[in-house]
């Protein structure tokens, strides 16, 4: 990476190495954190020691890193589910983002719920109050409803959360409850020699569209940018003996992640192992490119599908809902 001058490169974790003044020895430095401002003059990485500013002229390189551990066991497990969210934010970026604090407003249309809801990293800046107010106008503006992505806690009740408590209170409601499952790649089964073959594409091809287009209704650019927009993806997919395709899913690359997402099998050919096909060459992909880790999102209702990825090693990590207004 060179440095970092779009404004969806904040909120990635990062090391910088850069010079420092002259006479200085050693010469270079490194810094480890998360961006989280960018301009003309350089980039401000949060380090554990707090806030470095580094000056443009003076970066050397800048290369994304995976988020850093905060509890013990292996890495799927250990990862916090804010850095964890950071994670999956970056793998389904937004045709339109921006920063209230570290509040991300993601507008995209209306196409997907990631697309168009605004993700609490941390502290808005401000009070909660008024940046709800802020959210409520900065949607009403794009003409969609104010969306909130809400960690769920234990209880799996919103208005144990203070903001959810306040969501409620202005007549939000809990939508698309979602199960947030991790799994290391290892764990997942390899491909078989029977298995159907599974075609990799790093680039978004017209077929695996139309495809895609038969599980969602899509949006023609919208739905292009946002399943390409993120730092690297790849598109998995079989085909029938007629070259129709008969499963799809994208696969998003982070360093030492790699997150499932838009797995579809056709209905009529359901129930004879293309979608644990699919998964097991995403394990494969994950493997080969060094990731170790793995995350995926299903709606809670979806047992079915919970059931194969926990038969493939996934467990839950934590859930979350959107909180709707209107």
């Amino acid at each position: 990476m060179t440095v970092p001058d779009r404004p969806e490169q904040v909120g990635r974790r990062v090391v910088v190495r850069y010079r420092r003044p002259e006479g200085s020895q050693p010469p270079l430095t490194d810094v480890i954190g998360v961006v989280t401002a960018v301009d003309d003059q350089g980039l401000t990485v949060e380090a554990i020691a707090g806030p470095v500013h580094v000056r443009r002229a003076d970066v050397v390189v800048v290369k994304a890193v995976p988020p850093a551990p905060v509890r013990r066991g292996r890495p799927h497990t250990a990862i916090s589910t804010l850095d964890l969210e950071r994670l999956m934010a970056d793998g389904w970026r937004a045709v339109e983002e921006e920063w209230l604090g570290d509040w991300v407003l993601r507008a995209s249309s209306g196409f997907t719920g990631r697309g168009n809801s605004v993700l609490p990293l941390g502290d808005s800046g401000s009070s909660m109050e008024s940046s709800v107010e802020h959210v409520e106008g900065w949607y009403a503006a794009r003409g969609l409803p104010s969306q909130v992505h809400l960690d769920l806690p234990p209880s799996r009740n919103a208005a144990d959360d203070p903001l959810g408590m306040l969501l409620v209170e202005r007549e939000y409601r809990e939508v698309t409850p979602t199960v947030v499952m991790t799994a290391a790649s290892s764990d997942i089964d390899p491909l078989t020699d029977s298995a159907a073959a599974v075609h990799v594409s790093a680039s978004l091809e017209p077929a695996w569209l139309a495809t895609y287009a038969k599980q969602r209704s899509t949006l023609p650019g919208v739905t292009e940018q946002l399943l390409t927009g993120s730092p690297g993806q790849l598109f998995l997919s079989t085909a029938d003996r007629t070259g129709a395709l008969t499963a799809v899913a994208r696969m998003s690359v982070h360093p030492g992640w790699g997150g499932l997402q838009a797995l579809w099998v056709d209905p009529a050919l359901r129930g004879r192992g293309l979608g644990r096909t699919v998964v097991h060459a995403a394990g494969l992909l994950a493997r080969q490119r060094r990731m170790p880790s793995m995350y995926l999102q299903v709606e809670a209702e979806n047992e079915v599908a919970i059931g194969l990825y926990e038969s493939e090693g996934f467990r839950p990590h934590h859930r979350y809902a959107y909180l709707r207004r209107g």
